[in-house]
């Protein structure tokens, strides 16, 4: 099926992504890649699309990445600038005890099929790029993935080249503090500074995404420890009639349930790396029980907060 119709089919109009400055919602980029892999009968679409030249000349942010002075720098600075590409905090750059890593979350209130392909085509982009702006044979010490192992893991061994972990608590890359601070091929600090100078100016011009989704989650977080967030009381706020405030979020793509589960999801493992008791986090993430906690958390991650906890001490 031509790219054209496929777009058409999920409401999009091929004209309209011409444009540099076009942007899609997540839901309904979620849409495509879903209905690309049942037309395609791709099981593995995400490493496939890591393939594809994804540089572009004109574009900041990746010249920031390509001029950086080695990984752990370009990892800082692609999550500084990761707007620019898309919405949302999907990249966040970690320390371990063995060097540092970079975790994916795919944007949205639950989890999809689509997720999977995502979180495969950065990780593999991250692995494959890191040999190429380095020059060198560099493998990660370890690949993580937060969903279910597909039947055929021949393709993944092969681009990764590292042992890989399904049905983990977080999606990521973890490399050793060598190969983190190895020089790269391309580094230059002067272009880097023009580059980012560009790359500041193309997140200013990024319209401002006050969505009312936003706003509905920043009133949750206030009130998510010990206050009252539900759906009336956030209504009340925000001074918008319930009925009118559910029928935004819906042409928003969002509910308020998916909201306040993803926001949840979200700061658990924040909270947990921190000395808190798990009743502590129980409490701050809104549950009255720390059994609907526990419940949720190997819900969301595949793994409950106390063997989390356990995997980040052990430098997991």
């Amino acid at each position: 099926m031509p790219a054209e119709r496929l777009c058409e089919d999920v409401g999009l109009r091929w004209s309209e992504l011409n444009g540099p400055e076009a942007r899609i919602p997540y839901a309904v980029l979620d849409d495509i890649l879903e209905r690309a892999v049942a037309l395609t009968g791709d099981d593995n679409l995400g490493l496939h699309m890591a393939g594809m030249d994804v540089m572009d000349a004109d574009d900041p942010a990746s010249l920031v990445i390509l001029t950086s002075a080695h990984l752990r720098e370009a990892m800082a600075r692609g999550c500084r600038y990761q707007r620019v590409w898309g919405d949302g905090e999907r990249f966040v750059v970690e320390e371990t005890p063995r060097g540092v890593r970079m975790r994916f979350t795919p944007v949205g209130p639950a989890w999809r099929p689509a997720h999977r392909h995502l979180t495969e085509v950065a990780l593999v982009q991250l692995a494959q790029g890191l040999r190429v702006f380095t020059g060198a044979d560099i493998r990660p010490l370890r690949a993580r993935f937060n969903h279910a192992a597909p039947a055929d893991l021949r393709e993944h061994e092969a681009l990764f080249g590292c042992p890989l972990e399904f049905n983990a608590p977080a999606s990521d890359l973890e490399f050793s503090a060598g190969d983190a601070d190895r020089p790269f091929v391309h580094a230059d600090a002067l272009l880097n500074a023009v580059f980012e100078h560009q790359a500041r100016r193309a997140l200013e011009r990024l319209p401002v995404t006050d969505t009312l989704t936003d706003r509905v989650r920043e009133q949750v977080r206030r009130t998510l420890a010990g206050g009252d967030f539900s759906f009336a009381a956030v209504a009340l706020a925000l001074r918008v009639p319930s009925r009118t405030l559910q029928r935004q979020l819906a042409a928003e793509g969002r509910t308020y349930e998916g909201i306040v589960e993803a926001l949840r999801r979200e700061l658990s493992q924040g909270y947990l790396q921190r000395r808190m008791s798990i009743a502590e986090v129980s409490f701050l993430l809104g549950y009255a029980d720390p059994v609907a906690f526990h419940r949720a958390f190997n819900r969301w991650w595949n793994t409950s907060p106390e063997a989390f906890r356990r995997a980040q001490a052990a430098g997991g």
